[in-house]
């Protein structure tokens, strides 16, 4: 609510939520470590401990993910967010489906991770807390799991180069108020 004209009301509010600009960067940051471990892990052998503790940070990165978007998802709805700085409605609506497309990825995502771990009938650690075991383990369900979240992963990959490339797009060629909200740096 600090520096926020009319708190209550997002359509007439100018910047973001300091909490939301937090858990935008915060789950960025999380998305970009779990990419770069995910990645690692190939370069280590099949059953080799380092390979396993890849494997082990990268299902930890993605419980945070989750619980950081359902506290974005939760300041989203309390705060609101600032109305649209291009006025063309295509826009807006392109911009609209990307992010709740973006949010539903990150969501479901670590849902397909934790059900990967589970259906091969591995412990999920989160902070010294074990999980409790709510499938069967079943290796054929398990690649087909694996398989769901992979093409989860790889469409993040995407939709968040396009999500960059309209932010960057929007900043250098609109001239717009979008990124620098994003950073907390408008005037308004």
């Amino acid at each position: 609510m600090m520096n926020q004209p009319n708190n209550g009301n997002p359509m007439t509010r100018t910047k973001y939520h300091p909490a939301s600009i937090f858990f935008h960067w915060f789950v960025f940051i999380l998305v970009v470590a779990a990419f770069i471990v995910i990645e690692l892990k190939g370069q280590f052998p099949k059953g080799s401990e380092y390979r396993d503790l890849c494997k082990s940070v990268h299902g930890v990165i993605g419980q945070l993910i989750f619980l950081a978007m359902a506290a974005r998802l939760m300041i989203r709805l309390i705060y609101g967010v600032p109305q649209p700085t291009n006025p063309k409605p295509v826009i807006i609506s392109l911009a609209k489906a990307m992010h709740w497309l973006l949010y539903a990825l990150l969501l479901i995502s670590p849902i397909f991770g934790i059900l990967y771990f589970q259906y091969g009938g591995k412990e999920i650690h989160f902070f010294g807390l074990v999980w409790p075991q709510f499938v069967t383990p079943n290796p054929e369900i398990k690649k087909v799991v694996e398989g769901i979240h992979e093409f989860l992963g790889n469409s993040l990959y995407i939709l968040i180069g396009i999500h960059a490339i309209a932010g960057l797009w929007q900043h250098y060629v609109i001239k717009d108020d979008t990124l620098r909200r994003m950073l907390n740096k408008v005037n308004a």
